[in-house]
């Protein structure tokens, strides 16, 4: 099926001279059959070098949720443009914005900006350690907080090293073993894990983050159990730790106050990027007003010269004030979207012999061949019996009938789905299982 992805092939080969492995993120090399090349999007459609068209389910990776090229939000940015792209300085939009997610957010009392979820991350590990006076971090295996080295450990498990066994595993190689002294790496929706954890290290956890639902790679879209956020917010109260939810994902696409509100649990920080943007590069983090003070009244340092880049800004502001409008009509619309497609989905994968198995959560949803019977409730019960092959031949026979899902089986929803995409895409989704049985 090469030859439809010729231009994108050729484009490929001369990248790779040039750039390593002819991507410029990590993520990217994996696509199936490789790495494809992008002409524009217009709603919920993208089209390729090799002139292919789309129904995208990529959006991004996320940040997409009113679609491509939403006329508002890219009118806006465009003006800002015009007016002045940087000042090292403040505009007016940055205080509006921010003005809006505290409206929106519980525990955003005050807020500041960043460019990426990896920069709100570490931003707010480094103020949970100021607060606290302690080093540790509680995280959960296979949940994603970034590339940064600090925390950037146990997304796969537990180190298989002899020398030192029970150190989480890095995420990569050049990351220093020092740094994972300082991370408790947990399977998610274990209590007895946590308090074991609380146990031995209680006086020296700074914070615990997670992701409030399970987000990334192969196991995304993993609900908490019932009680565990409330569970993990009263371990926290208890021993003195900070609680950090990672809402870069579920932030503004789970409801319009994220999964905090949806789940009715208040962390004490909160890191925001994707649906914040809609399409710009910005991020945040937002939090109770004592914590994030220390930020100018305390030697807690947080900098960076592209920190709320206006036009980033009056597109977020654009962005959110799109999916606030008319009590979240367009976000309900997303949900709605979205609900439609997984029904279809799983009347799908009733119909067939293969282990496609759905998970969803507002907004998204994840298919997944999986043989294991048992369930899904942390990274290593989703890892079960996962047919990573099956995996690939699904994303691609997708991607040649017009449908374009991330590798790891990630649909994300946008209000620019119609009805008719949904339609279509259930067509092309019926054949390509087909195809995959013969």
């Amino acid at each position: 099926m090469s030859n439809l992805y010729t231009r994108s092939e050729a484009l490929l080969t001369r990248a790779r001279a040039v750039l390593p492995g002819g991507v410029s993120s990590a993520n990217r090399a994996n696509w199936t059959p490789f790495p494809l090349y992008y002409t524009r999007g217009a709603g919920a459609r993208v089209w390729d070098v090799d002139g292919n068209e789309y129904i995208d389910y990529v959006l991004g990776k996320g940040p997409l949720i009113l679609g491509h090229g939403e006329p508002t939000v890219l009118n806006d940015v465009y003006g800002q443009l015009r007016k002045g792209q940087f000042f090292a300085g403040q505009v007016e939009e940055e205080i509006e914005l921010a003005e809006l997610i505290s409206s929106l957010v519980s525990n955003a009392e005050m807020v500041r900006f960043c460019n990426s979820g990896s920069e709100a991350i570490h931003a707010c590990i480094r103020l949970a350690r100021s607060a606290t006076g302690r080093e540790k971090i509680i995280k959960f295996t296979g949940h994603y907080h970034g590339w940064y080295d600090g925390i950037a450990w146990g997304f796969m498990g537990m180190n298989d090293s002899s020398e030192r066994p029970s150190l989480p595993a890095p995420m990569s190689l050049g990351q220093p073993t020092s740094d994972a002294s300082n991370i408790l790496t947990i399977e998610w929706n274990d209590p007895e894990a946590v308090k074991g954890a609380f146990r031995r290290c209680g006086e020296e956890i700074a914070a615990v983050i997670t992701e409030p639902i399970m987000f990334n790679s192969f196991w995304s879209n993993i609900p908490p159990a019932k009680g565990f956020l409330c569970f993990l917010r009263e371990q926290c109260d208890r021993s003195g730790a900070l609680l950090v939810f990672d809402e870069v994902q579920t932030g503004f696409r789970t409801s319009i106050g994220g999964a905090a509100e949806y789940f009715g649990v208040h962390p004490d920080l909160t890191t925001f990027a994707k649906a914040l943007g809609g399409g710009v590069c910005l991020a945040a983090f937002v939090g109770r007003k004592e914590l994030m003070k220390r930020l100018v009244d305390t030697n807690t340092v947080h900098t960076g010269t592209y920190n709320a880049y206006p036009p980033a800004v009056v597109g977020a502001l654009s962005n959110l004030s799109l999916l606030a409008a008319n009590s979240g009509a367009k976000l309900q619309r997303v949900h709605h979207q979205a609900a439609l497609l997984e029904r279809g989905l799983r009347n799908l994968a009733a119909e067939t012999k293969l282990p496609l198995t759905i998970r969803s959560s507002p907004g998204t949803i994840t298919t997944a061949f999986r043989s294991a019977s048992t369930q899904v409730v942390d990274h290593h019960s989703a890892s079960e019996g996962l047919d990573l092959n099956q995996q690939r031949a699904w994303h691609l026979a997708l991607q040649n009938r017009g449908v374009r899902i991330t590798v790891e089986g990630l649909w994300y929803v946008s209000a620019a789905h119609s009805d008719d995409d949904i339609g279509t895409t259930l067509a092309a989704a019926q054949d390509a299982l087909h195809a995959l049985s013969s």
